[in-house]
C-alpha cells in the first residue's frame, strides 16, 4: 500500500518598509531542516521592487526547487495583505509570520511533525513557542528593535507574582482581551495520536507565530474591514478558525520575535484600533449581540484603568494609550448601532483618516451620508 505522501508547508509574509529584516526572516526559513515548497511575499513598500530584485537575486536564486511570489500589495494594510497572499498558498500548511519573525533552524519541522501525526484533521492550527534570544548566526545590529516583551523581564523567584499583575492589573493577556463570539471559546481533548508530542492546546494565537491548515484559515480569512495593524486581527482569524477544531501551540518549535520598529504605527494609533476592532468584530460576528456589547464596554473600561498605570510608569506623560481607549469609547456605541452596509463603508473611512491626520473622520457625515452608501450597492 503506497504511503501518504507528506504535507507540504509554505510561508505568507505580509511586509512594509521593513527591507533589512525582512532578508533574515527569509533567510532563515528556506535553511530550516524540513524546506518550505513555496514562499509568498505581499509588499507594501514604496520600493517594493527594489526589495523584490535583492530577495530574489540573493536569496530565491539559491533555492530553485521553491515557488517564490513576490507581489506588490494591492492594498496596504496586514490583514488584507495576509488574504491577498493567502489566495496565491498551495501548500498543505500555511505559515502566517511576521516580517520579522526569526525561526530556529528546527521550528518548521517541529511544527510539521504535529501536522503530519494528526492524520485525523483535528488540528487546525500549530504555533511556535517564543525563544527570547535570536537564532544563532543572526546579525540585526543596525535594525531599530522596539521595546522588549515583559515576558522577558521576569524576575527569578516571583514570576508567578509577576504573571497575576500583568495578566489581571495590565491585562497583558491576550487570551483574557478576547471575547469569544459564541459566548466562550470551544473545548477540545487532544487527540491520541499526537499525544506523545509537547504540544498544548490554546485558546487564540500570537500573530507572529501563527500556522494554521490551508483549507482552515482560507474558508475564514483575515478580517477584511481591519485595514491596519492593531490588536485583534490575528486573534480574530484564530478564534474564528478554532471553531472548526483545534489550536496548539508546540513547545519545541522555537522562534523569536525581533519587533523591529520601522513601520510602526504610534501607540495612540494602535489603541484606538485596538477596541475599535474588537467592536466591528463583535458587531460582525457574535451570535449575541446585547451580551457581547457589554462585556466589550466592562473589558474597555478595565483596560482603560490599566492603560493609566502602564502609560505613566513608563513615564508617557501625554498618555496615548489611554487617550486611544477614551476614544474608542466614544464611538463605539455608534458603531454597534450600524446596519452591515453601513458599517464597510464606514470603518475603512475611519481607519484611513485616523491614519492620515491622527483624528477619526466626523460620524454623522460618514455614517449617514445615504447617498454615498447607496451608491455602493
Amino acid at each position: 500500500m503506497p504511503m501518504n505522501k507528506p504535507l507540504s508547508w509554505g510561508l505568507v509574509i505580509a511586509t512594509y518598509q521593513r527591507e533589512k529584516i525582512l532578508s533574515q526572516c527569509l533567510q532563515l526559513a528556506v535553511e530550516q531542516t524540513r524546506k518550505p515548497s513555496e514562499i509568498i511575499v505581499i509588499d507594501a513598500s514604496d520600493n517594493w521592487q527594489s526589495t523584490r530584485s535583492q530577495v530574489m537575486g540573493e536569496i530565491a536564486s539559491n533555492y530553485p526547487e521553491i515557488r517564490w511570489i513576490y507581489q506588490a500589495a494591492s492594498q496596504r494594510g496586514l490583514p488584507l495583505q495576509r488574504n491577498q497572499g493567502l489566495e496565491l498558498a498551495t501548500a498543505d500548511i500555511t505559515f502566517l509570520l511576521d516580517d520579522d519573525s526569526l525561526m530556529y533552524p528546527t521550528c518548521a519541522e517541529e511544527i510539521m511533525r504535529v501536522y503530519d501525526a494528526d492524520t485525523e484533521g483535528v488540528v487546525k492550527g500549530v504555533q511556535s513557542i517564543l525563544a527570547p534570544t535570536l537564532p544563532s548566526a543572526v546579525t540585526v545590529d543596525d535594525i531599530p528593535k522596539a521595546v522588549g516583551s515583559h515576558r522577558d523581564q521576569w524576575i527569578p523567584g516571583i514570576e508567578s507574582f509577576q504573571r497575576f499583575i500583568w495578566r489581571h492589573l495590565f491585562l497583558m493577556d491576550a487570551d483574557f482581551l478576547c471575547i469569544p463570539y459564541d459566548g466562550q471559546f470551544p473545548s477540545y481533548t487532544v487527540p491520541g495520536a499526537i499525544s506523545h508530542l509537547n504540544v498544548r492546546p490554546v485558546k487564540i494565537f500570537h500573530g507572529c507565530r501563527m500556522t494554521y491548515r490551508r483549507e482552515a484559515i482560507a474558508q475564514e480569512q483575515f478580517e477584511p474591514l481591519l485595514l491596519f495593524y492593531a490588536l485583534l486581527e490575528d486573534m480574530d482569524a484564530s478564534y474564528r478558525v478554532s471553531r472548526h477544531g483545534m489550536l496548539l501551540e508546540a513547545a519545541d518549535a522555537k522562534l523569536h520575535h525581533f519587533q523591529s520598529n520601522s513601520g510602526r504605527l504610534s501607540r495612540y494609533v494602535v489603541s484606538v484600533l485596538s477596541a475599535m476592532n474588537q467592536a466591528v468584530c463583535l458587531r460582525r460576528y457574535s451570535n449575541d449581540l446585547s451580551r457581547d456589547r457589554d462585556r466589550f464596554y466592562r473589558l474597555t473600561a478595565r483596560r482603560v484603568v490599566a492603560e493609566i498605570f502602564k502609560d505613566g510608569l513608563s513615564r508617557r506623560w501625554s498618555f496615548p494609550q489611554v487617550r486611544g481607549l477614551l476614544l474608542a469609547l466614544k464611538y463605539s456605541p455608534q458603531v454597534f448601532k450600524l446596519s452591515d452596509e453601513e458599517l464597510t463603508y464606514w470603518y475603512p473611512c475611519f481607519q484611513k483618516e485616523l491614519i492620515a491626520s491622527g483624528k477619526p473622520p466626523n460620524f454623522a457625515q460618514v455614517a449617514h451620508s445615504q447617498p454615498a452608501i447607496e451608491s455602493r450597492q
